[in-house]
């Protein structure tokens, strides 16, 4: 593995739209997930996650989806907080009535998004980090957004299916464990690879 700066050649800086940042935010084929099965990396993700310290633990869930996540750990956490940018998505949270899962319309990109989140969180699950991103600037937004609600060596967990995947097949944000590593010359976040394709940005104590 190397130690080089994340790259995202030809990316755009700043994309201009702050009150309405990232991509196909408003398309419902790609960010209602109601209906859909876990994806794969998803999966895989919730699979490493059960193996680690859970009890008393906190979990932000980006991009809810089926709710599947908050059903399977909700009992084993102290509480989970989720972020969807689909009306949908808050409904069925909403409607499965778990006492510790509370879902929120709110982007990750958006500057909004620490006031409404007061809770800090052990674990961070975003399998599309980038998937998403409009440009760099919005990008590190989110980054430093979930900086300020972690604990002290939280972390984040995503998969590397997820990020292949980006909404406009940009190569640009398709992301590379080296570009996690790379992160770590930018913010105080440490690269680690997990089980299967999983990886983690582990926050400095």
């Amino acid at each position: 593995m190397t130690t080089a700066r994340p790259r995202f050649d030809g990316g755009r800086e700043v994309c201009g739209e702050f009150d309405h940042p990232g991509l196909a935010t408003d398309m419902p084929i790609w960010v209602d997930h109601t209906r859909d099965e876990t994806t794969v990396d998803q999966a895989r993700i919730e699979d490493v996650l059960e193996g680690m310290e859970l009890d008393g633990r906190a979990i932000l869930h980006v991009g809810v989806g089926n709710s599947g996540l908050a059903k399977r750990f909700a009992p084993l956490v102290e509480l989970i907080d989720g972020l969807t940018v689909s009306e949908p998505e808050k409904a069925l949270a909403d409607s499965l009535e778990i006492p510790n899962y509370t879902v929120y319309v709110l982007n990750k990109y958006g500057r909004e998004f620490l006031s409404h989140i007061g809770n800090r969180y052990d674990y961070v699950v975003d399998n599309n980090l980038a998937s998403f991103a409009c440009c760099k600037y919005h990008f590190f937004r989110m980054l430093d957004n979930y900086l300020r609600c972690m604990k002290p060596g939280a972390r984040i967990l995503t998969d590397q299916r997820g990020m292949d995947w980006t909404v406009e097949d940009d190569p640009n944000w398709r992301l590379s464990y080296d570009d996690l590593v790379g992160l770590g010359h930018l913010l105080p976040l440490t690269a680690g690879a997990l089980p299967d394709t999983v990886y983690e940005l582990r926050g400095r104590a």
